[in-house]
């Protein structure tokens, strides 16, 4: 994984901030019939900011948990990973009443990276067990 492991979370910001970025064009449903305000709405330039920075930081956070160039099968760091990206999901879902698409692409990709950490724990956890049967150490 040492390899490809950088190129990996640098696609992963990537996707997510072309996520938040393409949701600030979007039309906010709450603002449009709740608030009534008459469209076009101006582009959410700071909500779109703020989410991106989130994003840098979390996805910078995971790639300090996960260390992909020494990361060798640790299911451990793997499951920190889950905890860490699951915390985040749910701290954002908790305040998504009303929110802007952005906030929801946001959430989405909060999802999408807590369901790849656990995935990443599965295989951990499956190729580690595999080397153990098969008589490998680590």
């Amino acid at each position: 994984m040492s390899r490809y492991g950088s190129k990996a979370f640098a696609l992963i910001w990537l996707a997510g901030v072309a996520g938040v970025v393409a949701a600030g064009f979007s039309v906010d449903g709450y603002r449009l019939h709740v608030m009534q305000m008459p469209l076009p709405h101006p582009y959410p330039f700071e909500g779109v900011a703020a989410f991106c920075g989130a994003i840098t930081v979390e996805v910078a956070l995971l790639y300090a948990v996960i260390r992909p160039a020494t990361y060798d099968r640790s299911w451990g760091r793997a499951l920190f990973a889950i905890f860490v990206s699951g915390a985040a999901f749910l701290l954002t879902v908790v305040t998504m009443m009303h929110a802007p698409p952005y906030w929801g692409a946001h959430g989405l990709f909060l999802f999408c990276l807590t369901l790849a950490s656990m995935l990443l724990f599965l295989v951990s956890v499956a190729s580690r067990l595999h080397g153990r049967l098969r008589g490998i150490p680590r």
